[in-house]
């Protein structure tokens, strides 16, 4: 225990002439007529010692002492929440199994400190017996409680579980440098049931309309050898089965992956029942099939090119786009554009604008619709008038030549990806303005300048991501002859078309033009998603506001309907409904401004999800591994009175003696200034008494 102060150790002398001054000037200045035995009383007792501590206290001292504490061991006991669990009393008395772990926790907590949580989808800071959670995830829970409980001594972890994981990594790779020890409770039925099962379906979740998308289903067989299965495919929104699958079972444990070809012939959410036949003894049936959801949707891109005059470039532009369904492509020149571009979601400006043609009826449009531009420079572009049209790239002509430029491809570029990285260098070179070139912000180069044998740091593909639409920029006309020297190297124009292909598909982003719009953020929620609806309204200018209010009705399959009001956050709107119970929604939002009435509406699907029936066999060979990995042991649910007394011998579990450092400013101590009030009382009461005021 010691003292520390704000100022030098020798200010406690100060302290001291402080008080014997305050003292002096009272009794001593001046002649008095206490007897001697008071005058001592006062002096010293009373005035003196007031008068130093006081002083005392304004040097802000500090008492720092160390306090020893004894800190018992944290026992975490995690409770397997999970659907699967029910499983494990078929066999075992959940009521008897309840009130052997809660005697146990009674048992813990007269010499540990105990705290309890429930596992499922994530982890909880109590206990549940529901079983009633749709997910199992095991790892990620015991990194947080080793991880949060660190600091408390955490000296056991007891699990109570089934093994069973459907989401996040394998227990058994968890890396966690933790001291203690984890004691399993293994919960279940270890035995191999019979049982054929749809094990995990992967699709796309969009689809294009038009396109044929593939389903891959994983299905497994236990205890089924020799049996014959049917895995089909049923189609909700045609009512058939589309597709079917024959095979036998050769092993005790088999497993097989199979992937249909679907053609997506309808827009919307299209639901899909992937199931195999039930065999012989099967008990559980829950697994054999599973159900998956995909939006198909009508996402024809509108392109327009617009030259300043017939250019070989063009029809190699088209060309390219047009092996791409979804693009329709128009083709006009500057003389002959039409005013009105609304209808497009990617304009391409070749050679403009020009000395003859400015289109700023068109730049003006795009910038105010956010309909994205791709601008290709070449011989007839006005440098001064394209660099005022935007700010991708800017280039600061140097005369009126042009480079030959061949293209180098920028490793670092991440907007989208190419398959062909390799064939560029040998491409001819498109002839590019002669000038200083600087790039804008949000931009990435796709390809730079070589200019002869110099590698530039000039670019020659560029694009630019902005919030309100894009902007892609080729410094340079000749795109033909790509196309034509790629044709005679390969045989196809596969290398060239890919990049004018992945540039107009980044480039060309659906544009919602109208003044109101709800959305979600898809189509398709499980179960324990929430679902958050988002509203936008725009003035006459395309301004953002949200002055009126926006109402929202969700319609059930039993026709019911529930009203909400949507909340103004910004300039916008937004409404989380949290979760909905699985089914088919429909949704339709209202507003009115300046006079006119305003709606939106869309469907939706909630679905529900039984990952936990897909597998019920319990992995007690993953929980045992898991104790012996952090020095613990595996019990069975009628050991579970023994976990106790397994804790207690265990050396990894002990009692910590921890040393703390404490300080406290003696200004807080108020028997302190009780002392100080004494003192001066004292002082009155003897002045009172001798009648020496």
């Amino acid at each position: 225990m010691n003292f520390s102060f704000a100022y030098p150790t020798w200010f406690l002398l100060f302290c001291l002439c402080v008080g014997f001054i305050f003292a002096f000037a009272l009794y001593f200045k001046k002649k008095n007529n206490f007897p001697f035995t008071w005058q001592f009383v006062l002096v010293i007792l009373t005035r003196f010692f007031t008068g130093a501590i006081l002083v005392f206290l304004l040097l802000s001292p500090i008492l720092k002492y160390l306090q020893k504490k004894e800190d018992k061991p944290t026992i975490a006991f995690i409770q397997d929440n999970s659907a699967s669990i029910k499983n494990a009393f078929k066999k075992i008395d959940s009521v008897a199994y309840q009130k052997n772990v809660r005697d146990l926790i009674a048992e813990l907590q007269k010499d540990y400190n105990v705290k309890t949580f429930s596992l499922g989808n994530q982890l909880k800071d109590s206990l549940h017996f529901e079983y009633n959670e749709n997910g199992s995830d095991l790892s990620s829970p015991l990194e947080t409680i080793m991880t949060t409980l660190e600091n408390e001594n955490l000296g056991a972890v007891i699990l109570a579980s089934d093994g069973i994981y459907n989401k996040g990594m394998s227990p058994l790779n968890l890396t966690y440098p933790f001291k203690g020890a984890v004691y399993s409770i293994g919960l279940g039925d270890t035995t191999i049931q019979r049982d054929a099962l749809v094990a995990r379906v992967f699709a796309n979740k969009m689809v294009y309309l038009g396109d044929q998308f593939a389903i891959r289903s994983d299905v497994s067989a236990y205890a089924c050898k020799g049996s014959s299965v049917t895995v089909s495919v049923f189609s909700h929104s045609a009512n058939r089965v589309v597709a079917t699958q024959n095979f036998s079972v050769t092993e005790e444990r088999f497993s097989k992956s199979i992937e249909t070809i679907i053609d997506a012939r309808s827009v919307g959410v299209q639901h899909y029942t992937i199931s195999i036949s039930k065999v012989d003894g099967e008990q559980n049936i829950a697994n054999n099939a599973q159900d998956v959801y995909i939006e198909v949707i009508d996402s024809k891109e509108n392109v327009l090119i617009v030259a300043n005059a017939p250019h070989p470039d063009i029809f190699a532009l088209k060309e390219a786009l047009t092996k791409n369904k979804n693009f329709k492509v128009d083709i006009k020149t500057a003389q002959k554009v039409d005013a009105n571009i609304s209808d497009y979601n990617l304009v391409v400006l070749h050679n403009l604008p020009s000395v003859n043609y400015n289109v700023n009826s068109i730049l003006e449009q795009a910038k105010k619709m956010g309909i994205s531009l791709w601008f290709i420079t070449g011989s007839q572009t006005a440098i001064s008038l394209f660099n005022q049209a935007q700010n991708c790239l800017q280039i600061a002509p140097r005369g009126m030549s042009l480079n030959d430029a061949s293209a180098n491809l920028n490793k670092e570029f991440s907007y989208f990806t190419l398959s062909n990285t390799t064939g560029l260098l040998q491409l001819p070179p498109l002839a590019t303005p002669f000038g200083e070139y600087t790039t804008g912000a949000n931009t990435q180069v796709l390809m730079t300048q070589k200019i002869g044998s110099v590698n530039t740091n000039y670019p020659l593909w560029i694009v630019q991501q902005n919030n309100a639409a894009r902007v892609g920029v080729t410094a340079g006309e000749g795109l033909w002859r790509w196309r034509l020297y790629d044709y005679q190297q390969h045989k196809n124009h596969n290398l060239v078309d890919e990049y004018i292909l992945k540039t107009a598909q980044f480039l060309s982003v659906k544009h919602d033009k109208k003044q109101f719009r709800t959305t979600l953020q898809k189509s398709v929620f499980t179960e324990s998603e929430p679902i958050t609806f988002d509203a936008e309204l725009y003035n006459e200018n395309y301004e953002l506001i949200n002055t009126p209010d926006v109402n929202l009705t969700i319609t059930d399959e039993a026709n019911t309907k529930k009203k909400y009001s949507l909340n103004k956050e910004g300039n916008s709107y937004s409404l989380s409904l949290g979760n909905l119970a699985a089914g088919k929604y429909a949704y339709t939002s209202q507003t009115a401004y300046n006079g006119k009435n305003y709606s939106a509406s869309g469907n939706f699907s909630v679905v529900a999800i039984n990952i936990e029936d897909v597998n019920t066999t319990a992995d007690f060979g993953m929980l045992n591994q898991l104790a012996k990995n952090y020095g613990g042991e595996f019990v069975y649910p009628s050991e579970i009175n023994s976990i106790k007394e397994k804790i207690k011998n265990n050396q990894a579990v002990k009692t910590i003696l921890r040393t703390q450092v404490n300080t406290e400013p003696l200004i807080n101590w108020k028997w302190l200034f009780g002392l100080l009030i004494f003192l001066l009382s004292i002082e009155w009461f003897i002045r009172k008494y001798t009648g020496n005021y």
